[in-house]
């Protein structure tokens, strides 16, 4: 009898595997195609070769982005919720909501609850969604990583094409590389040190926030337009979903800020844009909502503030530049450095 009983589970897990495989082919053959960018890190597998590890904006989630029930789950390990997208430019979706409700329309990747954040904010959780591992050829994975950039250097993201099923299971298929690579540089920082085991005060002759270095590039064979109106209003100053903060933008000079050829930037192949923005300005200054419900305005470096941002570049929308006459054609969609905080560590 024991005998037939390990029969019977090791035909069950084989079958079970084979429903499995055979369910990922039917998804790469008969799902829908999207792409999603991300940025890859490159560990090793010795008993798989190489694969790339994968993350996206949408592995954490903020309680501002969930709807249902989610956020009374945090806790619940494998408790199932669905990252509902949005269509952007070429080909590519981004993330809009997560729920626990099975959506009826539209595109989304059914996930899983991670561990909780632990040491971070508590409105925040992780979630895997099992496109989280791309394998690649052997030797392949040092060349993407190369490719993708390091810390402190032009980094191109990685787009990857999923195929996703009616359920909302994805495959991994391929992946292509964004024609526009970013990069962020630390010009002024104003870092908090030690004395004698206490934290020392920081330099008063130094602002509280740091001065910038963001460089745009062009990495495709082909050349591609920018637009950078006003006062550098293409960029946006955006806190991470770990934020214990809450942060509104004071700037208003951006709402009128004209749209014309003055403000388009043709990049040629190789060729890179540079902005310098000092984060102690004005025009970058925030209404802020601490943890106990006070408010602030001011600058980010305000209070030793340890929250994070991204610099984030949007290009404008593709019906108001119809009326451009350009050279070439425009990049769209929003690319984001590396997180930072005030005190200029670069993740």
């Amino acid at each position: 009898m024991r005998r037939w009983l390990v029969i019977a589970a090791v035909v069950f897990q084989i079958a079970a595997l084979g429903w499995m495989a055979g369910k990922r082919e039917w998804i790469l053959a008969k799902g829908r195609t999207i792409y999603l960018r991300t940025a890859p890190i490159d560990p090793r597998d010795p008993m798989r070769g190489d694969f790339v590890r994968l993350r996206y904006p949408f592995n954490t989630v903020s309680e501002r982005q969930m709807r249902g029930s989610v956020k009374d789950h945090l806790q619940e390990r494998d408790y199932p919720v669905f990252a509902v997208l949005k269509p952007a430019d070429n080909g590519l979706y981004v993330f809009d909501y997560l729920t626990d409700q099975l959506p009826t329309e539209g595109i989304f990747l059914k996930g899983r609850i991670d561990f909780p954040r632990w040491g971070r904010a508590r409105n925040v959780v992780n979630v895997r969604y099992g496109i989280e591992q791309f394998f690649v050829q052997q030797g392949q994975g040092r060349k993407i990583e190369s490719r993708r950039g390091f810390r402190g250097k032009l980094q191109v993201p990685m787009e990857v094409q999923v195929a996703v099923g009616s359920g909302g299971t994805a495959v991994l298929r391929d992946f292509r590389w964004s024609p526009l690579g970013v990069q962020l540089e630390m010009l002024r920082v104003n870092r908090r040190g030690w004395r004698n085991g206490r934290p020392a005060p920081r330099a008063p002759e130094l602002p509280l926030s740091p001065k910038i270095k963001v460089t745009l590039k062009n990495v495709s064979d082909a050349p591609l337009a920018l637009a950078d109106p006003g006062d550098h209003c293409a960029f946006h100053l955006l806190p991470t979903v770990e934020a214990r903060w809450r942060y509104e933008p004071l700037y208003q000079g951006c709402r009128d800020a004209p749209l014309t050829e003055h403000a388009v930037i043709v990049l040629a192949p190789r060729q890179s844009y540079a902005v310098e923005l000092d984060l102690s300005l004005p025009r970058w200054h925030q209404r802020i909502e601490k943890e106990d419900g006070s408010k602030v305005m001011g600058e980010i470096g305000i209070d030793n503030n340890r929250d994070r941002f991204r610099m984030v570049y949007r290009a404008p929308d593709p019906k108001l530049v119809r009326h451009l006459t350009v050279a070439a054609p425009f990049w769209h969609g929003s690319l984001a450095t590396q997180a930072f905080n005030a005190r200029g560590y670069i993740d």
